[in-house]
């Protein structure tokens, strides 16, 4: 009988052998049959390209639930900016939606000189001019006796009554609260009146989270949640944002749903008024087996997982897949605890079972 060894390619393009085994020639094509299922990673491709494993074993896992819901910012960081006067409205250079504005920066000016009647404040302005400059000419007079008591009385009457008549309004709606445009109410060139909303400002400091509980799980004790934002693939938890639980709503906010509320502290992050994936998070569950997600891989409709069972070799288990919180999945069946699972980078090892090549490379047997 000949000693041979069974020879793999190399990933980046060597050869390397699999656990160093001897066979015959008629029992060569029995053990390359046999093993299949096992794939070959050297090392130094393995922490090129990210792959990572861990120790599974079993441990306590909360209870999750998928839901939707949003993100919107808290009551007390939303300003709404007025019109300080009727006209009309032209908006600053640089405002639309999403700009950002700093506390008592103008959005906008607001001019009444083309409509008919004119500027209120620069007609009652005029008139204060009037009325204080004949107050003053009489009032001189009256000092060198030369009207009488009741002309100055009169002249002096005429000038407080258009003092008070004239309250100068600033043409300048400011904001009184630094943050971002989140509404525009108004088009340069529209006519607001006085008090009109112009434009809503958001200081995205505080915003709230709110989970829509569909009512047949009215009984689920909700303790924290994991969400996803509709505008990235990352998944945040409420504790990363020193979120706390506020309470549960009475008060419907969708038909056949239970609104649930989670007070968040932005750090610039997150977007305001945006859909979220929400993982509501309740009792725990002991003795679980996890694996992050990305530790999955599908196929098919199947999911699959990859057990590091030597330095270079890895094989393939079908998994059963149970709760997940939005970060980690449980593992109903297909592996045991203390096996050794890829946790980051499965989607290399698994490239590496359907081409025997991972990408970037290229080399020529």
């Amino acid at each position: 009988m000949k000693n041979i060894v069974f020879i793999i390619p190399l990933l980046a393009g060597g050869l390397i052998s699999c656990n160093n085994t001897n066979f015959s020639h008629e029992e060569s094509h029995e053990v390359e049959e046999h093993n299949v299922n096992e794939i070959i990673l050297h090392p130094e491709e393995a922490e090129r390209f990210g792959v990572t494993t861990s120790i599974i074993e079993p441990h306590d896992f909360n209870e999750t639930l998928s839901v939707s819901g949003e993100i919107f910012p808290a009551q007390c960081d939303e300003y709404t900016i007025s019109a300080t006067k009727s006209g009309i409205v032209h908006l600053m250079r640089d405002v639309n939606l999403g700009t950002t504005i700093n506390k008592g920066e103008p959005v906008a000016t607001i001019s009444a000189n083309s409509i008919i009647g004119g500027d209120m404040d620069k007609s009652a302005k005029i008139t204060l001019e009037n009325a204080e400059q004949e107050y003053k000419r009489i009032e001189q007079l009256y000092e060198d006796k030369i009207v009488t008591e009741r002309e100055y009385i009169a002249a002096k009457e005429t000038y407080l009554q258009a003092l008070n008549a004239y309250k100068p309004r600033t043409e300048l709606p400011i904001s009184d609260i630094s943050g971002t445009i989140s509404m525009l109410y108004v088009k340069n060139g529209d006519y607001v009146e006085i008090g009109s909303p112009i434009a809503t400002v958001i200081a995205n400091n505080s915003l709230i989270l709110r989970a829509d509980l569909p009512e047949r799980y009215g009984k689920f004790i909700v303790k924290s949640a994991n969400f996803r934002p509709s505008y990235t693939d990352s998944v945040y938890s409420v504790s990363e944002f020193n979120g706390k639980l506020m309470h549960q709503s009475e008060t419907s906010i969708r038909t056949g749903y239970i609104p649930i509320y989670f007070a968040l502290n932005n750090d610039n992050r997150l977007i305001t008024k945006s859909y979220a994936d929400i993982y509501l998070i309740g009792t725990t569950k002991h003795n679980a087996l996890t694996v992050p997600i990305e530790a999955l891989v599908e196929e098919q409709g199947d999911f699959f997982v990859f057990e590091k069972v030597d330095a270079e070799c890895y094989t393939k288990h079908m998994v059963s897949i149970g709760i997940s919180d939005g970060q980690n999945v449980e593992i109903l069946s297909g592996i045991n605890p203390g096996m050794n699972i890829v946790t980051s980078g499965a989607i290399i090892v698994k490239l590496a079972t359907n081409a025997g090549a991972v990408p970037g490379h290229s080399h020529e047997h």
